[in-house]
């Protein structure tokens, strides 16, 4: 169990605290659900026996990183966005801190494949094969919890009047 912990640890660890942070973020929450995120993996009978042990590793993290979301959920930020978002070919720069936040939590309020597609996808960029290998589905599948996910969040988003703004459709 130990070797397999600092395997993952090793090779994907930046992988895992860069999604956490871009789902929470902020550096600190990011930083103790990093660490929350292994001890949980250490005590883990699915995570000793699962064969694809990063693919599991990756869906737990989002769940805790949603968990903690939907926590927050009625709590206003009083923090700003962290200076530095690890390097990625995401725009998150293109949206401001409150469209981010309602993206998240329209994301957080789907079910988990769609859930864990649309973060590994669109917060971790992910090619579809990668997403069906974590979450234990085909490429097609994969790509289309993601197509029906943001259908979803869009209309989650417009139902409250700011899908428009937020995501805006392709033309």
């Amino acid at each position: 169990m130990e070797h397999r912990l600092a395997e993952l640890l090793d090779a994907h660890g930046p992988g895992l605290h860069a999604l956490l942070l871009r789902i929470t973020l902020r550096r600190d929450v990011a930083a103790e659900l990093f660490q929350e995120l292994f001890a949980r993996l250490a005590g883990s009978n699915g995570f000793a026996s699962a064969d694809d042990y990063p693919a599991f590793a990756y869906r737990t993290a989002i769940n805790l990183a949603h968990d903690w979301r939907r926590r927050r959920r009625r709590t206003p930020a009083t923090r700003p966005l962290p200076d530095e978002l690890p390097e990625s070919r995401l725009p998150i720069e293109a949206l401001d801190r409150e469209e981010l936040a309602l993206v998240l939590d329209a994301v957080a309020r789907l079910n988990q494949p769609a859930r864990d597609a649309i973060c590994l996808r669109y917060l971790q960029q992910m090619s579809y094969a990668e997403i069906a290998g974590v979450i234990g589905r085909s490429a097609h599948q994969a790509r289309a919890l993601c197509y029906a996910g943001i259908v979803r969040v869009r209309r989650t988003l417009s139902e409250e009047g700011r899908v428009n703004r937020v995501i805006p459709r392709r033309g």
